[in-house]
């Protein structure tokens, strides 16, 4: 009879040793097993819930992107149905009917009873601009040192801003005290602010002559037919007041034609810059101190017309341009189209 064999004996462990994703066994009789276990996949949530972030936020600017152009094509289309002829100076009226006339009879010049006088009812943005202010820059002052211009500029200011502000229009007023302001930081609020209009207002001066006088407005020398239309219609306005001399529109700057007052420059909006009478004219302060509160309401009344007959706002003062106005035809300001 064959004897069987006996079984070996079951190798015992002696020593195990972990390195990494590998597991070493090692066994009395010398052999080595290495286990390996895969690797646990690590999900990152945090990097998840921010790259989902990113994209919602990507995707809604993309939304905003694609409504702002819709809008700005809807309202190019206004445009071409309300605003002007490309010819300089002629106006093609939104309806014969919408051109707001002065009064004869009524002793302001201001606009007749065609646009409600109610509250938040002119949908217009306009900038009124009191040139000069703060110790250094006093701007035109009178023989005596009674008068002095930037005050009365920031007088007239206000009371333009109040006229239209009760008209429920949007104003924004460069400095409301006695501080000077760069020109530059004057017409960046306006811009900013989305300003359908910029008026600069100013009084006259001449030194060694009294006796020269009157009211003329300032326009970019390009001649944009917006901002001529606006200081036409200014003009206008308070010659029905009353002023010493009509001196009319001009284009640059006080004897240098081929430059431009920086306010007529610097706005993208149709800007204006008013020489209400000399203010080293006895008729001229005079007439001032009478009728200041006349003029402020021919210049809102002004304004107001000038968006009418360029098709901005409707007579009731509905707003029909989608987008602020812009004065492209001026020499510093390029078309977005």
């Amino acid at each position: 009879m064959n004897q069987l064999p006996v079984p070996a004996a079951e190798p015992r462990v002696i020593y195990v040793e972990r390195q990494g994703r590998e597991k070493y066994t090692y066994y009395d009789n010398g052999i080595v097993k290495i286990t390996r276990y895969k690797a646990k996949q690590k999900i990152y949530w945090g990097r998840i819930i921010a790259a989902s972030l990113v994209f919602i936020l990507l995707f809604m600017g993309i939304v905003q992107t694609f409504r702002a152009a819709a809008a700005a094509i809807r309202g190019r289309k206004n445009d071409d149905k309300t605003t002007p002829s490309s010819s300089l100076g002629q106006l093609v009226p939104q309806d014969k009917n919408d051109d707001l006339t002065v009064s004869e009879d009524s002793a302001s010049g201001s606009a007749d009873s065609n646009i409600s006088t109610d509250k938040s009812e002119i949908a217009l943005t306009i900038c009124i601009d009191p040139a000069h202010g703060g110790a250094a820059d006093r701007g035109a002052v009178s023989a005596d040192g009674e008068i002095i211009e930037c005050e009365q500029n920031l007088e007239l200011a206000e009371l333009v801003k109040e006229y239209l502000t009760d008209r429920g229009a949007t104003v924004i007023i460069t400095r409301e005290s006695d501080e000077q302001l760069v020109i530059s930081d004057r017409c960046s609020l306006a811009n900013q602010a989305g300003a359908d209009f910029y008026v600069s207002l100013h009084r006259n001066s001449v030194s060694g002559d009294d006796t020269l006088c009157g009211t003329e407005v300032w326009v970019n020398n390009n001649q944009p037919e917006y901002d001529t239309l606006l200081a036409e219609n200014i003009l206008a306005a308070v010659e029905k007041v009353g002023i010493s001399e009509n001196r009319g529109v001009k284009f640059g700057y006080s004897g240098i034609p081929d430059q431009n007052y920086q306010v007529n420059i610097d706005t993208v909006m149709p800007s204006c810059l008013l020489e209400l009478g000399f203010l080293t004219n006895e008729t001229d302060n005079r007439m001032f101190e009478e009728h200041k509160e006349e003029y402020a309401q021919a210049i809102g009344d002004a304004i107001i017309k000038t968006a009418i007959d360029i098709g901005v706002i409707d007579k009731d003062g509905k707003r029909l341009m989608s987008d602020q106005l812009i004065s492209y035809g001026k020499n510093s300001v390029v078309a977005a189209y």
